[in-house]
């Protein structure tokens, strides 16, 4: 393996001059770190990165915690850190937590082993431990898609309570009355706030909150699919259903489709994030769209701004959701 003394031989300079030329350091002119470059490349040197970021305190890389990596929406989340993150040179570590509080914790131990310069968390409940344990150590992390209860913890997250609004309020316009709930977990402050607002909307227009037509969940499609069939196999079926993310709509819609009601003939489904999969042919899923690239890259931006000005981050940034109308939402008629 070809070492930094070999490059300083070769070009006849020192090794701290061949370290210093590699760090683009101004202290070396042009002309000389031409000859280090040309060198390094020749003899097939690599730096040592683990020796370097114990030197300078950086590693070159920060660490993505996603709770589901087959969503859709956590891939687009992770597309806008990458671009961002290679843009300014940095590599991204991406760990995914399969929504196990345990595995997330882990991964945060060992990112922090690995001396990454900061995390992007996308999986954080609202008493998540950790979040304050990295604030008291001044560690860097931003929040995307979830809140904490740490009052100062710095997040990218959309208005859950705007968007559950245009959900319900869509819906309600359609003339649908009765009218369900699937949430996700529920110690996930989104998901807190798509149900406060779906109550909410409900309440304004005196429709009935009927227990049995809303839950707390997981964010999967399976658990769609378990709490879709509880729901459409009651005496008193809602028209109409409006789950917490689009993994949990495709969920209720396989079972819609078991059971031979056609969506949206016998039932109207909106979810919640405009993924890939809702604008498929066959899906056509109305929904709330969120900008899930932009929400990685604003965090990324905020993240290694931060990491840069040697400061804690303090981006606390709401964007605004949108509808997305499609052809699984259609007027109610009995």
């Amino acid at each position: 393996m070809t070492t930094l003394k070999d490059v300083a031989k070769a070009v006849g300079v020192s090794p701290s001059t061949v370290s210093r030329a590699l760090a683009d350091s101004p202290l070396v002119n042009r002309e000389t770190k031409a000859r280090i470059l040309r060198a390094a490349m020749e003899l097939g040197y690599e730096r040592n990165e683990v020796a370097r970021a114990l030197v300078m305190g950086i590693s070159g890389a920060v660490g993505l915690i996603v709770p589901d990596i087959t969503n859709p929406f956590f891939s687009d989340v992770a597309r806008g850190v990458s671009e961002i993150a290679d843009r300014a040179g940095y590599g991204v570590i991406l760990c995914n937590t399969d929504g196990r509080p345990d595995r997330e914790l882990s991964y945060i131990r060992l990112l922090r082993r690995k001396r990454v310069d900061g995390l992007i968390v996308c999986s954080a409940t609202l008493r998540a431990s950790y979040v304050s344990d990295l604030a008291a150590a001044a560690f860097p992390y931003v929040l995307v898609s979830r809140l904490s209860l740490e009052p100062d913890a710095p997040y990218v997250i959309t208005d859950d309570r705007a968007g559950a609004r245009l959900a319900v309020e869509h819906l309600i316009d359609l003339g649908h009355r009765r009218i369900a709930f699937i949430g996700g977990p529920e110690n996930v402050q989104s998901s807190r706030d798509r149900m406060a607002s779906y109550l909410e909307v409900l309440a304004e227009h005196g429709l009935p909150d009927v227990s049995a037509w809303r839950c707390h969940t997981d964010f999967t499609q399976g658990a769609g699919r378990e709490a879709g069939r509880r729901m459409l196999s009651l005496d008193e079926v809602p028209s109409a259903i409006f789950a917490a993310n689009d993994v949990i709509a495709l969920g209720v819609l396989e079972v819609a489709e078991g059971l031979g009601l056609p969506v949206p003939g016998s039932l109207s489904l909106i979810g919640y994030d405009d993924i890939r999969y809702a604008a498929l042919p066959r899906i056509q899923l109305t929904t709330i769209a969120q900008p899930a690239v932009e929400m990685g890259q604003i965090a990324a931006d905020g993240l290694l701004a931060a990491v840069k000005a040697g400061i804690a981050p303090t981006l606390q940034r709401v964007l605004a959701p949108r509808l997305v109308v499609r052809s699984s939402t259609a007027p109610h008629s009995e």
